[in-house]
């Protein structure tokens, strides 16, 4: 029985191949993945509708200020948001509990069910929360949000866009008023020419 043990370890000894396998993967699969991570304009139509989209914080991730700004640049040249969106200045937000009792807050914890999705969701748009001086979520319009993203950039903030993004989306379809419904548009015309820049 030992011979047949000492074959079997002598393939299992060629995994050496494999290191050097590893290290032209590494660089390898950031690119491949970035370039397979971008959601198509379809993708984004779907999902501002109501559906998931995990690759949409592809858009976002790992972006330094300066290529915010640029991608933000375009979709004010596109006139999608208003031409005088600036940087927010310094603002100390109220208590957390404030958040809490928020009633667009209180929607998203029924909408979601799922204590865990809930918990993870609030948490990221609790960021941008903070960022825009405790302003309501469901009073925040594209330019808003824009403007706590690129705060959050800014203060590097280990935020995950696509829960951001999805939690803000969700507060504004659950408002009856028209306000929802015309941000969501903006929204979806803004990261539509966004992963049009990204692309180039």
């Amino acid at each position: 029985m030992t011979e047949p043990t000492e074959v079997s370890f002598k393939p299992e000894a060629p995994p050496e191949p494999s290191r050097p396998d590893k290290s032209p993967g590494k660089p390898a699969p950031p690119a491949a993945a970035a370039a397979r991570a971008l959601p198509s304009p379809e993708e984004i139509g779907d999902w501002i509708h109501g559906a998931d989209l995990p690759t949409l914080g592809a858009l976002f991730e790992g972006l330094p200020v300066a290529k915010f700004d640029v991608l933000v640049m375009q979709v004010r040249k596109e006139e999608l948001v208003p031409q005088h969106w600036q940087a927010l200045s310094d603002h100390t937000p109220p208590d957390d509990l404030t958040f809490e009792r928020l009633p667009e807050v209180g929607r998203l914890r029924v909408r979601y069910k799922n204590q865990e999705l809930s918990r993870r969701r609030l948490e990221q748009l609790r960021y941008g929360w903070r960022e825009l001086g405790g302003l309501r979520p469901a009073m925040w319009t594209v330019a808003d949000l824009l403007a706590a993203m690129r705060r959050v950039i800014e203060k590097k903030h280990p935020v995950s866009w696509n829960d951001f993004l999805t939690a803000q989306r969700d507060v504004w379809r659950d408002l009856d008023l028209p306000h929802g419904r015309e941000q969501l548009e903006v929204l979806w015309n803004c990261l539509v020419q966004m992963r049009k820049s990204t692309k180039k």
